[in-house]
């Protein structure tokens, strides 16, 4: 139960992130290099932070860790 109300609370999170973005204009922007992120990782990810490629980089920095 612990633990899926802290999912909750980071899913609630990432909803409000991507409701301010949308009142700030760059909801669908990727943070790391600034491109549009595709239509089709919004859609499959509406809350995504990172494009396709960012997010690719990122796993791979992640595994090397």
């Amino acid at each position: 139960q612990g633990r899926l109300r802290e999912r909750e609370r980071g899913l609630l999170s990432k909803i409000n992130e991507a409701l301010d973005k949308i009142e700030e204009g760059v909801f669908g922007e990727c943070e790391a290099c600034g491109e549009d992120i595709g239509v089709k990782r919004m859609m499959a990810r509406p809350m995504a932070q990172l494009c396709i490629d960012c997010k690719d980089e990122q796993e791979k920095l992640e595994r090397r860790e």
